[in-house]
């Protein structure tokens, strides 16, 4: 018999969310009814879930009203259970006024003396309330030595939850198929801020993707929402937003930039593609490895202990540098690193 219901707190990212989602859908199965509350930055795509029956937004961007608002919402109420996954303040707050027979939380562990006194006086009161808890290491101690692994983390919950297997990632299918009749025709390279300090990208970012293109054999669609970096500004290739995109434009073009696509189409078309290429955008990465779909992932050397936090093994996905320890790569030989993985 299942339980009744039960209440995740996931106000953070999209990526965050996307990594701990199979893990939630897993536990959910268990219950009649879900609820969740997520931030701005992931609601269209947790709303978009249906074995959610109540998905809350909390907008982060008025911290204050909303506290307010979910102290008054939530105070006393009662679930069967409550899983704190975002850390934040107000979730373990209201991990406290809620009623419910099992509650869990995860606790990140930062340095410096006042976080470990915070910290300390947080495990003390969860223990005294019998509450479960698991610690993630924050990026400057993982990256001091203290290897951490959010996914498997949040796996350790089959220890309450005995369905929760080996996977990482659930999505539903989005009602989306207009990219279907492309599939594998197409590599996407999505392009946003974190392309902006690879070397030469001003100058030579056109060239290369036009050579790269040659290369592989393969249509190139480039991807970006509100973009206003010079190594975007500056290309030439066609630019078409999602409103005014059409198969036979698609069809034509062996390189097309796609601007502003929505989350449910956006996935369609990651799934139809060949390869997907970033750097490290979170919610593509994550879901093209959900789609398992061959993905590249674009990363300083300085940043990879911290970006291998978030990936669990996984045979499709694989790194290329843009810059080592000594200096920044040209935006030439990031793409024919990236041909060498295709190959």
């Amino acid at each position: 018999m299942k339980n009744k219901n039960i209440i995740f707190f996931s106000v953070d990212r999209l990526g965050d969310y996307i990594i701990r989602s199979n893990v939630i859908k897993k536990i959910s199965d268990n219950f009649d009814h879900k609820e969740i509350v997520c931030s701005e930055k992931n609601f269209k795509l947790v709303n978009s879930q249906s074995f959610f029956n109540n998905v809350y937004f909390f907008n982060s961007n008025k911290k204050f009203l909303e506290k307010l608002k979910f102290l008054k919402k939530f105070f006393l109420k009662k679930y069967d259970s409550i899983i704190v996954f975002d850390g934040k303040n107000i979730s373990n707050i209201l991990l406290f006024i809620i009623k419910a027979n099992f509650k869990f939380t995860f606790i990140y562990k930062n340095k410096g003396v006042l976080n470990y006194i915070y910290r300390s006086f947080l495990i003390f009161i969860l223990d005294i309330f019998k509450i479960n808890y698991e610690i993630l290491h924050s990026r400057h101690l993982i990256e001091n030595g203290n290897i951490d692994n959010y996914p498997r983390k949040y796996k350790k919950l089959n220890i309450f939850f005995n369905n929760i297997d080996s996977h990482t990632y659930y999505l539903e299918n989005t009602n989306i198929n207009i990219y279907d009749n492309f599939s594998n025709k197409f590599i996407i390279i999505h392009l946003d801020e974190k392309l902006k300090d690879i070397k030469n990208i001003n100058n030579n970012f056109e060239s290369s993707i036009r050579n790269f293109q040659k290369s592989i054999g393969k249509k190139v669609f480039l991807t970006s929402f509100n973009n206003n970096f010079d190594y975007y500004i500056n290309l030439n290739f066609i630019k078409i937003d999602f409103k005014n995109l059409e198969n036979k434009i698609m069809n034509d073009s062996k390189i097309l930039i796609i601007e502003n696509m929505p989350l449910n189409y956006f996935q369609n078309l990651i799934k139809n593609s060949y390869l997907n290429i970033s750097c490290h955008s979170g919610f593509f990465v994550h879901t093209s490895l959900s789609l398992n779909k061959k993905t590249i992932d674009v990363i300083n050397k300085s940043d990879e202990i911290w970006l291998d936090t978030w990936i669990d093994d996984n045979k499709n996905y694989r790194k290329v540098y843009k810059s080592n320890m000594k200096e920044r790569i040209e935006i030439n030989n990031i793409l024919d690193s990236i041909n060498d993985e295709i190959k």
